[in-house]
């Protein structure tokens, strides 16, 4: 969280510096070179500074500029030489910092700084890993010559910015790797003090301001989620990063002739990114980590948008200053600002927030990229993207729990319990075309054809009112090890209550398979089980390490007690099924008056169709995993001509109906009710009233 306090430092720096620039109009080029320059020095300047590691990195850099214990030459995925340039970087601090003392400006410093310069711009250390060399370094690097540019001499100084490319006329960087290219360009601009390079800089970071409509392509998409490496769900992590870029680049601009390439579009653009994307995924100061790729594997990387930089986004976008306030309270603990639901059609995940709780599921296809594995990282994440639910109250329930968990019991997910089938090794490709989700922006409905690692299923999600009811049907699988669906893995906090036969007590042993189970408690959630076999519930210290799923990552045991629901299915399921629901932010008090009322009609799961009625509420949700007929009730009959999903909901005169395309390439979908209807899009025949549905491009 450090890094975004020195950005509103630097913003606030930014304002002060403002009230003192005039039009932009009535600037020359170089003095606006000199205020960017100026700003992003104060940027650099709210590095922390290590005096005892520039004591240590004097003591033992060599007459050559290098360091003895940096390994400069061997090519490796990782990057040494990265210390070399973080020393840099502390020495200059010392270098420019009064508190510094005996360093600050010291002749004999400089000198030993551009020594080491020198040494790493002839060397020039190289890696596997493209990101070190194009962005990594050069971005590590460029801090060092803007710190000390008024100390070098020009030649001198323009022989290490050489060391710094424009890399912007590069295609395949797009979205955040764009932003960080650009951002080096940008840098490598004002230490040359050319204004046509800044230009390129920023023009280019703008740039990346559009909706991506081409799957391949990578940035802001129609649904305003956001995407890195394929068409991959990055929304944290990456995207992350990427919104604060563009805001900080506005910050940046503010005053000066570049403030025009971040044009009211532009903003208008980063503004419905915040809200109908960024702020979705989000709940209290944690994130999803269906959207966070392979950063999952990371410690703390669970963080949402931080209240500081929520305040900083206020100084240019001062139109919505009320709805950052909400967003931001509840970051700090207060009510979700905008509960609801809402379906991301191109990134297969869903969202439903209350006031106080956050739910969602995500979801393959052939048109999603699931996660990733790189460089060592999110080693057993194969199940991430099949089916995984988060269920938060108080946004702690996952963070840092991942080197302990048992990948194969991710929460949402049906697998095989074996940890080798949760490998993952490079990128995870949707195999399946079945996977959508409808919903009227409140309640919400998601599914997919499930075939993976030798075990099939057809897996629905119904996001209604203040509750997930999940669906499972016709799970098969050859001979194999136990296959599960997994309910929740989450920290164990407080005590477990379940309820069997109607009597409620606390649970006391460390697992137990449960047959006669009506429901269980802990930590203000409660799970409703309409099929009561086969239910094992466990409260137990789980061990692990983060080097465990990251190959960088730290070696040193951890223990954690975990809580875990999951289902049996067999060795060789044939046809098994799962019904489950989760209600969230209840006490067991509230929970045991009022579970009666989540008495949800199980209409049909099956491999052909899975409906749900909810009849307090009076709606439906309907999968038709290929063409067929469903009674909902007595007297009313759903036929569709094509695989849908719907939702529907009961009104005095008719019907409400929310309808996507799973398979997206149907241009219309002809839907008969057995009732006589009135609509603009109905006719009547023998059968009832047939409504044509023309779908979306």
């Amino acid at each position: 969280m450090d890094k975004y306090k020195k950005l509103f430092c630097f913003i606030t720096v930014c304002v002060l510096l403002l009230v003192s620039v005039p039009g932009w109009g009535q600037l020359s080029k170089q003095q606006e070179i000199d205020v960017l320059t100026a700003r992003l020095e104060q940027m650099a300047l709210t590095r922390s500074l290590n005096i005892e590691e520039v004591e240590s990195s004097l003591s033992q850099i060599q007459s050559d500029g290098s360091w003895p214990d940096i390994n400069y030459n061997e090519i490796t995925q990782y990057y040494d030489a990265k210390r070399h340039l973080i020393r840099l970087i502390q020495m200059s601090l010392a270098y420019r910092k009064p508190e510094s003392g005996s360093y600050y400006q010291a002749k004999n410093l400089l000198d030993k700084i551009q020594l080491g310069l020198n040494y790493f711009c002839q060397t020039q250390p190289s890696s596997k890993n493209w990101w070190y060399v194009d962005i990594g370094a050069p971005q590590d690097y460029m801090v060092v010559l803007l710190l000390l540019k008024k100390e070098i001499e020009k030649d001198k100084l323009m022989y290490y910015s050489s060391y710094l490319k424009d890399r912007t006329d590069n295609p395949a960087h797009q979205g955040k790797n764009r932003t960080w290219v650009a951002e080096i360009t940008l840098w490598k601009g004002c230490i040359e003090d050319n204004y046509e390079l800044i230009e390129i800089g920023i023009n280019s970071i703008a740039s990346t301001v559009k909706i991506i409509y081409n799957s391949n392509e990578e940035g802001i998409k129609a649904d305003y989620s956001i995407h890195q490496h394929r068409p991959q769900l990055y929304s944290g992590g990456y995207g992350m990063g990427f919104m604060e870029d563009l805001n900080r680049f506005i910050h940046l601009s503010n005053g000066l002739s570049f403030s025009r390439l971040f044009t009211k579009e532009k903003r208008d653009i980063i503004t419905k990114t915040m809200f109908e994307g960024q702020m979705l995924f989000g709940y209290r100061d944690s994130y999803d980590f269906g959207t966070i790729g392979r950063n999952i594997s990371r410690p703390n990387a669970l963080f949402n948008i931080s209240p500081e930089m929520l305040d900083a986004i206020i100084a240019h976008d001062s139109l919505y200053k009320p709805q950052y306030q909400a967003w931001k309270r509840n970051i700090e603990g207060g009510p979700f600002p905008a509960p609801g639901n809402k379906y991301f059609w191109k990134s297969a995940i869903m969202t439903h927030h209350g006031d106080n709780y956050y739910l969602s599921t995500k979801v393959p296809s052939v048109r999603n990229n699931g996660t990733e594995m790189l460089n060592g990282e999110n080693l057993m994440g194969y199940y991430l993207p099949l089916g995984a639910t988060n269920i938060l109250i108080t946004g702690d329930e996952y963070r840092n729990i991942f080197p302990v968990w048992d990948w194969t019991r991710i929460p949402g997910t049906t697998a095989i319990a074996n940890q080798s089938t949760a490998e993952l090794r490079w990128y995870h490709f949707g195999s399946n075309r079945f996977a959508g989700g409808a919903g009227n922006s409140k309640n919400g409905i998601m599914a997919y054809e499930h075939a993976y690692t030798g075990v099939q299923a057809w897996k629905s999600y119904f996001f209604f009112g203040d509750a997930m009811l999940c669906l499972g049907s016709g799970i098969n699988a050859a001979k194999t090890q136990m296959v599960i669906t997994s309910v929740n893995q989450c920290f164990l906090r407080g005590d477990v209550y379940i309820n069997r036969a109607g009597k409620t007590e606390k649970f006391t042993k460390e697992k137990e398979k449960l047959d006669d189970l009506n429901w269980i408690h802990h930590d203000n959630v409660g799970y409703i089980f309409l099929d009561q076999k086969n239910i094992i519930l466990q409260q137990k210290e789980q061990q692990g390490s983060w080097k465990m799923i990251n190959e960088s990552g730290d070696p040193e045991s951890i223990t954690h007690r975990v809580f875990s629901i999951w289902k049996e299915h067999g060795h060789t399921p044939v046809n098994e099924s799962y019904c489950y629901i989760v209600i969230p932010d209840k006490s067991l008090a509230d929970f045991e008056k009022e579970s009666d009322k989540y008495n949800f009609e199980i209409i049909a799961n099956s491999p052909e169709i899975q409906a749900v009625k909810n009849p307090e509420m009076q709606n439906y949700g309907i999968v038709f995993y290929q063409p067929g007929k469903v009674e909902l009730e007595k007297g009313l009959v759903l036929t569709s001509d094509k695989s849908l999903i719907i939702y529907m909901e009961k009104l005095t005169d008719g019907y409400d109906l929310f309808v996507a395309d799973p398979l997206f390439v149907e241009e219309s979908v002809n839907l008969t009710i057995n009732q006589k209807l009135k609509g603009p899009l109905v006719k009547q025949d023998k059968r009832g009233s047939v409504i044509n549905i023309k779908l979306p491009n």
